[in-house]
């Protein structure tokens, strides 16, 4: 016997491949489940990340659905933030719907008959700030948006340091001689009249002050009764011996000397207070010859201003031209960064119906075609549609977009775009768009024209932070704006503004400047701004025009010729009262000064004569009192020696 292994039989294939159907079908059920439970939500994330990329800021996307059977699309709740308002967006958008051709997915192409816009809003605040980038590390290459931005600063800060010499920031430039008060009050320390009177007020006070102290060291009156006490006290009579009367006699005498003494000191502080006062009344004669040579300058100081009106128009719409400028070289530089080369610059003379490059990530793709075919995108028409009411926010909005196109050649169709309505809820009416972008021929063009009949403004400063501060509390403007950009380098942009019913903010330092800008802005009902931009990128030229300048000018030369006539009266007045005030407070103090010390040394003066005189008299009367009592001794002498010689001689 043998052992021998049965072949085994092979099992006839059926007409399933389940080695094949199980992978597939495996494949394809994650891919279901993946599409259905999370391609939407990457493809928000995904849209979310690449706008906010592109922008420079942060873009939510509320919700967002996919229909593969109906190839169809919905967008519900794009927020674009402010980059210069974080806590706001700068758009946001209700919904946007499109559904695309099978006919064009199945050739790898995109066509959308009709896509919806709905509910558009500008300026709604966020829940939270979003994220702004920052801004990128400057670049040294000329024509980088670093170079444009370096530019434009330069030409602020020369219009800034134009309008601080030539418009507001010197109000003696301005209303130099418009107003009397006004002129005095900025001459007013350089006055020489008013200088010498404070010196001299000053110097008068510290003579006071001397004197006051000299008085207090000059001899007093009592003084005086005190040596009348010590004289009445010396012995002027009845005398014993010569000595006595010697000592009487020299005490009298230091008596006598001190007084003198005492005496001098008041006559010299006598003639001390006259040459201060002859001195004061020389300096005070010459403060009145200083006071009229003043008045004469400031007469021949007045006179009407003149001011560069182009220079006050730059530097009162600065910040407005500064936020514009900054946004149009945002946007140019989106465009340098993201838009197609051939966009650009096209390297060929005549446009390719057949072939259009565009950038990728590496590399460059090119588009192939024929005319009448599909390009690569194309939406034909976006309707573009909102309802005010349900946000304040919100406007009224009809338009559309027409032939949204990767490739205007191939379809020989410009993008335009034309938008309409009002925003009830932010003061905006007759607001109204037409946008064309035409990529058809050598060198791209994209035009504007758009007109806002009335918008409202509340709380616009102009000029703020210096001695003069203007805004527009509320106002009701209006603007036109009409645009043209070439190969997106070569730039026009003329606008025109209308400001009217003008409430006007002006404050300034000085209450007679506050009220004269007042004035003179009263008389200025509407303001008109006239503009234009041009050039090529980064160097734009500015120029604005403005009826505010002339204006200006008007009412400055109405409330000065006003003034003028007032002032000439008012000088003379005002040079007197200013210092006046002054002489006459020296002139109380000297004749204070002339009664209080004349006064009280004529008072000590007449005090020390009469005890002088006391002094003289009681030394006499000693003198003479002891010459009586030696001639009374010598005759008593002699009557006794004459007696005692008749005794001797025994008579």
């Amino acid at each position: 016997m043998t052992n021998q292994t049965p072949a085994k039989k092979t099992k006839a294939k059926g007409p399933v491949r389940w080695e094949a159907v199980i992978p597939f079908t495996i494949v394809v059920l994650l891919t279901v489940l993946y599409v259905h439970f999370f391609f939407d939500g990457h493809l928000r994330r995904a849209l979310e990340w690449g706008l906010g990329a592109g922008l420079g800021a942060q873009v939510d996307v509320a919700d967002l659905k996919t229909s593969f059977t109906s190839a169809h699309l919905s967008v519900k709740g794009i927020d674009l933030t402010d980059s210069e308002q974080p806590s706001r967006n700068s758009l946001s958008v209700g919904e946007i719907r499109f559904g695309m051709s099978w006919d064009a997915l199945l050739r790898a192409k995109i066509l959308v008959n009709e896509a919806v816009v709905d509910k558009i809003e500008f300026g709604k605040p966020r829940g939270r700030p979003g994220w702004v980038k920052p801004p990128e590390p400057p670049k040294a290459d000329d024509g980088s948006p670093s170079m444009a931005e370096k530019l434009k600063q330069e030409a602020l800060e020369k219009v800034q340091q134009k309008y601080d010499q030539n418009v507001f920031g010197d109000l003696a430039a301005i209303l130099g001689g418009g107003s009397a008060q006004v002129q005095l009050d900025k001459i007013d320390q350089s006055l020489n009249s008013k200088k010498m009177a404070q010196a001299l007020e000053a110097q008068v006070k510290a003579k006071q002050q001397e004197w006051n102290e000299r008085l207090k060291a000059l001899p007093k009156a009592s003084e005086f009764q005190a040596l009348g006490d010590r004289m009445k006290a010396v012995k002027t009579k009845d005398f014993k011996s010569p000595q006595e009367l010697q000592q009487s006699l020299q005490q009298l005498d230091a008596i006598f000397k001190e007084a003198d003494a005492k005496v001098k000191s008041l006559q010299q502080a006598g003639q001390d207070l006259d040459g201060d006062v002859k001195k004061i009344d020389a300096e005070v004669k010459a403060l009145e010859a200083q006071i009229k040579a003043d008045v004469k300058s400031l007469e021949a100081h007045f006179k009407i201003p003149q001011i560069d009106a182009k220079a006050l128009v730059m530097a009162l719409f600065r910040k407005q031209i500064d936020k514009y400028m900054g946004k149009v070289q945002t946007y140019k530089a989106l465009a340098d960064k993201y838009v197609p080369p051939n966009l650009l610059k096209k390297g060929t003379d005549k446009p390719d119906p057949s072939m259009q490059p565009r950038p990728r990530a590496q590399g460059v793709s090119y588009e192939f075609g024929r005319p009448n075919s599909y390009p690569l995108f194309w939406v034909k028409r976006t309707a573009v549609s909102s309802q005010a009411g349900a946000s304040a926010y919100a406007g009224n909005i009809q338009g559309e977009i027409l032939d949204i196109t990767s490739n205007q050649v191939l379809i020989n169709k410009p993008t335009i775009a034309n938008i309409a309505g009002d925003f009830p809820g932010m003061g905006i009416s007759g607001f109204s768009t037409k946008l064309t972008v035409d990529n058809r021929q050598e060198a791209s063009l994209v035009e504007l024209l758009a007109a806002v009949k009335s918008y409202a403004i509340d709380g616009r400063d102009l000029i703020s932070g210096g001695d003069v501060n203007i805004a527009f509390a509320k106002a009701t403007g209006g603007v036109g704006v009409k645009a043209t950009l070439k190969a997106l380098k070569e730039l026009d942009l003329s606008f025109d503004n209308r400001f009217q019913n003008i409430d006007y903010q002006i404050a300034a330092k000085s209450e007679l400047v506050d009220t004269l800008l007042k004035s003179i802005f009263k008389s200025i009902p509407v303001v008109t701004v006239d503009g234009r931009f041009s050039g090529t990128f980064p160097r734009i030229n500015t120029s604005l025009n403005s009826n505010l300048g002339p204006e200006l000018q008007k009412g400055l030369e109405r409330e000065v010729n006003a003034k003028i006539a007032e002032a000439r009266l008012k000088i003379e007045k005002y040079v007197q009262d200013e210092v006046g005030k002054y002489k006459a407070q020296i002139d109380a103090e000297v004749a204070k000064i002339k009664q209080q010390v004349s006064g009280e040394l004529k008072k000590v003066q007449e005090q020390a004569d009469a005890q002088k005189k006391q002094a003289e008299a009681r030394a006499d009367q000693a003198k003479k009192d002891a010459e009586n009592s030696a001639k009374k001794s010598v005759e008593k002498e002699a009557t006794k020696a004459a007696e005692e010689l008749k005794k001797r001689l025994g008579l």
